[in-house]
């Protein structure tokens, strides 16, 4: 019973507690991470789909998982609260990935490889037959739910805080020692390590998938079923934790805010602004001497006044504040920009697609695992060595847009991947020419595997750049931006994924219509993913243009680098006389803490 109560008080009095409950889903994310990434091998070696079939079933559930964030985040403000939005997303996600791991061929098809036979029956049609699209669209989803109030109750919550200006030095006592340290300084060692431990769960998980994906060859029911297990098992870890619960968390939306904005705006559309200038609505908690800006000068009637009654209007629907206008107006003015970063997910979509299939089918038997392992690895290394040499030199000259040159950098790269890739691409049609194997659907080309570093690399560099480049812009610009701007981020990725798919239709139109043979044969190997490749090129270099004009509009002032005073994370759903508890230790009139029992006075 001591032990219980000693345990509550330590979970009382410890501010990132939650944390600790998410390891278990963090670690079956790792577990699952490149299950997802392979699904295209998984199409067409076993259910043998057409290149161009399987390629828009990756491509759509990988659009659609992204774009579909941003409605979560509109729930879980509104509605749900992140906890239940995490419990409903690992359920769907836990079932969708049963329900795949029953849709495996060898359950519907009896011969010697366990796979869908192409020459007797049309795959495709096939498929309908299982339960493959019920499981497709669970996982699309419950992977969409389970994103943000999964990194929301983990690793934002352990970003260090600064150790407050007014906390003295403390005396520590560990075992027989003590030390002298500041209570905020031994707060930052707490949430380092909580930290470390959210990354070494994932980093373990991960491992795990790229040792189970190499060791069960062929064997996708076991890969979909392992990782329904462990988001099951973390699951219940999680719910472990409801003890130290709070209630919900519901918060404004700046989308809501948005359209509240567009509609009040719409039925003022008479009212002359100009002329009513001393009547607009202003919140108390607002600046008083704020003005609305000079652009986008319709919307400024939403908040005008035309009575003196609408002071006293309970509904929202028929005035707004200032305040609310000017962030409508900073959402409405990212939409330019965004159009831009549209590419860049065109181009993310050719990692999971046709450069699994290159790797699929080149000598070497070097597993897809190992160079997306090396994509990862990129895409780090690059993000680290930029912001180590580029960002302090141009912060050094100050000149603060940073992520303006990072995100031009990540589109040249994303240049030189598609280049990379077609170049390699016809070094494998030629040497496959040469052979005598270019009919040979199921051949394996005479060309070492080595030869996709390099496009791998780049993939991972134009991600490293581009990507984090895109997510601060968002977050400079968004209105709540720390949690809006990775939303905005995963949805835009997500269009230029669903718009791959329409990108290739019209290559395959065109290509029958103009040579009379499309481009996109049943195999890579009846394929010219080179030209498909160039096109790609063509895409890429004509946004790097469209971009760097863009790129013009915008000011990127106080974006290298966080807030001097950046405000601290708040803690999500947790009680608030529990926080209170740990906020105590912030006092600097503490005199001693005992580790053993977390007793402060």
């Amino acid at each position: 019973m001591r032990r219980c109560d000693g345990l509550r008080l330590w979970f009382n009095r410890f501010p990132e507690r939650l944390v600790i409950f998410t390891f278990g889903l963090l670690f079956s994310k790792g577990v699952m991470a490149y299950v997802l990434n392979n699904l295209m091998t998984f199409l067409t070696d076993f259910w043998n789909l057409k290149l161009k079939e399987a390629a828009a079933i990756v491509n759509l559930q990988e659009g659609l998982r992204n774009m579909l964030q941003i409605h979560v985040a509109f729930c879980v403000d509104a509605c749900l609260g992140y906890r239940w939005m995490l419990i409903l997303s690992s359920v769907l996600y836990s079932a969708g990935l049963g329900l795949l791991a029953f849709s495996v061929p060898q359950y519907f098809f009896k011969n010697e490889n366990n796979v869908c036979p192409v020459q007797k029956v049309n795959c495709f049609k096939e498929l309908k037959n299982t339960p493959f699209w019920e499981g497709l669209a669970l996982l699309i989803v419950g992977g969409a739910a389970q994103v943000i109030p999964l990194f929301s109750l983990s690793f934002d919550q352990t970003k260090v805080v600064k150790v407050p200006k007014h906390c003295e030095a403390t005396r520590v006592k560990v075992g027989c020692c003590l030390f002298k340290v500041k209570i905020g300084g031994w707060r930052q060692l707490q949430q380092r390590f909580i930290r470390f431990l959210c990354i070494a769960f994932m980093m373990l998980g991960t491992i795990i998938s790229v040792y189970g994906f190499i060791s069960f060859k062929r064997k996708w029911h076991q890969r979909f079923l392992i990782s329904a297990i462990a988001i099951a098992i973390g699951l219940l870890w999680f719910l472990c934790g409801f003890p130290f619960y709070g209630p919900r968390w519901l918060q404004p939306s700046p989308l809501s805010t948005m359209l509240r904005v567009l509609i009040v705006a719409t039925r003022k559309r008479h009212l002359n602004y100009r002329e009513n200038l001393q009547r607009l609505h202003r919140d108390q908690e607002d600046n008083q001497n704020q003005l609305l800006a000079g652009h986008l000068m319709c919307l400024n009637k939403a908040a005008m006044k035309e009575s003196p009654a609408d002071d006293n209007s309970e509904t929202r629907w028929k005035l707004c504040t200032v305040k609310e206008v000017e962030e409508t107006k900073l959402l409405l003015n990212i939409i330019p920009m965004s159009m831009t970063f549209i590419a860049y997910g065109m181009v993310k979509s050719l990692g999971n697609t046709f450069f699994v299939e290159q790797a699929n089918n080149m000598r070497g038997g070097i597993p897809i695992v190992v160079f997306q392992l090396i994509q990862g690895f990129s895409k780090g290394l690059v993000k680290s060595v930029y912001n180590k040499v580029f960002e302090k030199r141009i912060k050094r000259m100050k000149r603060r847009y940073s992520d303006g040159v990072k995100i031009g950098i990540g589109m040249l790269a994303s240049i030189i991947c598609c280049a990379v890739a077609s170049s390699v691409e016809s070094k494998r049609l030629k040497a496959l020419n040469q052979e005598g194997l270019s009919n040979d659907p199921n051949a394996t080309a005479p060309i070492s595997a080595v030869w996709l570093l390099l496009q791998f690399f780049f993939l991972g560099a134009m991600e490293g750049l581009a990507g984090d480049g895109i997510q601060d812009f968002f977050g400079h610009y968004a209105p709540d931006s720390r949690r809006y701007g990775p939303v905005f981020t995963s949805s835009v990725t997500g269009f230029g994924t669903i718009l791959s798919i329409g990108f290739i239709a019209i290559l395959d139109h065109y290509s029958k219509s103009r040579y009379s043979r499309s481009w996109l044969g049943d195999g890579i190997n009846q394929s010219r993913l080179d030209i498909i490749y160039h096109a790609y090129v063509i895409v890429a270099l004509i946004n790097c243009f469209l971009y760097s004009y863009v790129s013009t509009w915008y000011s990127y002032d106080n974006i290298v680098g966080r807030p001097e005073e950046e405000e601290e994370i708040p803690f999500l759903e947790v009680k608030e006389e529990e926080t209170a508890a740990g906020d105590q230790q912030n006092n600097p009139g503490q005199v001693n803490v005992e580790l053993n029992r977390i007793s402060v006075r």
